[in-house]
C-alpha cells in the first residue's frame, strides 16, 4: 500500500505594508464614554502652563494615556507606540506619534497641587456616576498595599515587604466604594511609611471626595488602621458606622475572667462585648470578640486543651457579633480591586525618577480603572463583574480598519468576531448614556 503524500503547506507571503489598521477598536466607545462623563473637558483645568510652541494639549495627552492604560500600555515608551495607532491619531487629530520625551516632560510638570487636581477631577466624575445610580448608602473599604520597584525612583524606600524583604517599594493608601468597586482616593507613599501614617488626614480627604448622594456609610479597615485619631474622624461624619479589625494580642489580659456567650446554632462559637478606652483616646468604644473552636487536644494531657481562632473588632454598630463579623468578612474583595489597579491597570509600573510624576501616573491608572468599572456598571452589570484584563481582551483589543471617506470616518471589524453581538450591544448602551 502506497503512503499517501502529505499536502504541502499553502505558501503565504507576509509583509508589513497594510495601512490604517488598528489593534484597539474598543477604544472608540471608551473615548465616547470619557467625553460623555466630561473627563476630557475636566482635564483642561489642570494648572500647567504651556509654551506657545506646545504641540499637544494636556487634556488630549491625559485622555490618550487613559486609553493607553485601558489598552494594555504598561510603560511610557509603549504610550509612544500607542499614539502611532491610526485610530488614536484620528480620535485626537494628530498627524504623527507623541514621543516618549514629550509625554515624560509634560508629566514632570505635575506636583502636589496638580495631583490634587486629578483627585478632584476623579471626584467630579464619580459624582456624575452616582447621581445616575442614585446611590444613597455605601461601604468604604480602606487598605494599603506594597508596590515593589527596581530602580532609583524618588521616594521608594525599604519597608514592610512580605514578598521581597529588603526591596525598595512604595506603600500606597487606597479606599474603594463597594457599590461600584471604584477607588475614590489613593496616596502614593514611601515604602517605609507605616500603614496608619496620616490615616486620619486620608480619611478626611476621602470624606470630602465622596459622591454627594451618599448619606449612610459603613467604613471597614484592617488592624493596621486601629488608630484613635482615625476613629475620631470617622465618628465626626453623620450617619457613618465603622468596623475596624483589632490585633487581639493587645487585649489578652482584658479577656481574663470575662464571660462568654455561647451562640445557639453555632457550636464551638462564643462571643463577648465590652467598652474600653485605649491610651490616648477621648472616650471608650465598643469592642466585639468572637472565638471559634478549631481543635481539642487531649492525648497525654490531664485536662483537655481547646484551641480557638479569635476575631476582634472595634465598632459603633449595635447588632449581633456574628453580623458584624460577617460584614467585615465581605471586605476581602477589596484586595482583588487593589490587584486590578496595580497589576491590570499598571499602577506603579509606569514610572519615572520623580516622585510627583510617579504619583500622577499612579492616579492616571486609578482613573483608568474607575472609568472601566463606571462604564461597565452603567452599561452591563454582567460585564461589570469581569476583571479589567478580561474586558480588555474581548472588547478593547480587537483588530479593525480605519476608513476615511470624505468627512466620514468608519471603523470596520471582522464579521466573524466571536463577541460581535455582545460588543455591538455594549456600544449601543454606552451611546445611550446621558449625564446631568
Amino acid at each position: 500500500m502506497k503512503n499517501k503524500s502529505k499536502k504541502k503547506p499553502v505558501k503565504i507571503q507576509t509583509s508589513f505594508t497594510a495601512e490604517n489598521l488598528t489593534s484597539y477598536s474598543g477604544v472608540e466607545p471608551v473615548y465616547k464614554f470619557i467625553c460623555k462623563l466630561g473627563l476630557s473637558t475636566l482635564f483642561r483645568s489642570i494648572s500647567i502652563k504651556l509654551g506657545k510652541n506646545a504641540k499637544y494639549e494636556t487634556q488630549n495627552l491625559l485622555s490618550m494615556m487613559i486609553l493607553g492604560i485601558f489598552s494594555g500600555m504598561n510603560r511610557i515608551v509603549k504610550m509612544e507606540a500607542f499614539s502611532r495607532d491610526p485610530l488614536i491619531r484620528k480620535i485626537f487629530r494628530i498627524k504623527e506619534k507623541i514621543d516618549e520625551d514629550t509625554i515624560t516632560n509634560r508629566l514632570n510638570r505635575f506636583g502636589m497641587s496638580q495631583n490634587e487636581e486629578l483627585l478632584k477631577i476623579n471626584s467630579l466624575a464619580s459624582n456624575k456616576v452616582h447621581k445616575k445610580l442614585q446611590t444613597s448608602s455605601d461601604i468604604l473599604d480602606i487598605d494599603s498595599s506594597v508596590r515593589i520597584v527596581y530602580g532609583k525612583q524618588e521616594g521608594a524606600t525599604k519597608g514592610y515587604n512580605p514578598k521581597k524583604r529588603g526591596a525598595k517599594s512604595y506603600h500606597p493608601l487606597l479606599c474603594f466604594l463597594n457599590s461600584t468597586k471604584e477607588c475614590i482616593l489613593s496616596w502614593l507613599r514611601p515604602g517605609s511609611a507605616y500603614t496608619s501614617n496620616n490615616s486620619s488626614e486620608f480619611m478626611k480627604q476621602a470624606f470630602s471626595l465622596l459622591p454627594s448622594t451618599i448619606q449612610d456609610l459603613l467604613v471597614r479597615a484592617d488592624s493596621g488602621f486601629f488608630d484613635g485619631q482615625l476613629l475620631d474622624v470617622i465618628e465626626s461624619r453623620p450617619n457613618t458606622e465603622y468596623i475596624i479589625k483589632v490585633k487581639l494580642r493587645n487585649f489578652m489580659k482584658i479577656l481574663i475572667g470575662r464571660d462568654w456567650e455561647t451562640l445557639s446554632g453555632e457550636p464551638g462559637t462564643q462571643t463577648t462585648e465590652f467598652m474600653y478606652q485605649a491610651k490616648g483616646w477621648k472616650q471608650a468604644r465598643k469592642f466585639v470578640i468572637i472565638k471559634k473552636l478549631t481543635s481539642v487536644e487531649s492525648e497525654g494531657m490531664l485536662l483537655k486543651k481547646e484551641n480557638y481562632d479569635y476575631f476582634c473588632y472595634v465598632t459603633n454598630i449595635y447588632d449581633s457579633p456574628l453580623l458584624i463579623h460577617s460584614l467585615y468578612g465581605d471586605r476581602g474583595e477589596s484586595e482583588n480591586w487593589i490587584e486590578a489597579v496595580k497589576n491590570q491597570m499598571f499602577a506603579g509600573s509606569l514610572l519615572t525618577q520623580n516622585f510627583w510624576t510617579n504619583e500622577a501616573l499612579w492616579l492616571l491608572s486609578v482613573i483608568s480603572y474607575n472609568v472601566s468599572v463606571w462604564m461597565r456598571k452603567l452599561s452591563d452589570k454582567k460585564t461589570w463583574q469581569e476583571e479589567p484584563m478580561t474586558f480588555r481582551m474581548w472588547f478593547i483589543q480587537i483588530a479593525g480598519k480605519v476608513i476615511e471617506s470624505g468627512r466620514r470616518i468608519s471603523l470596520k471589524m471582522s464579521r466573524y468576531n466571536y463577541h460581535k453581538e455582545r460588543w455591538i450591544n455594549l456600544e449601543k448602551m454606552i451611546d445611550s448614556l446621558e449625564f446631568l
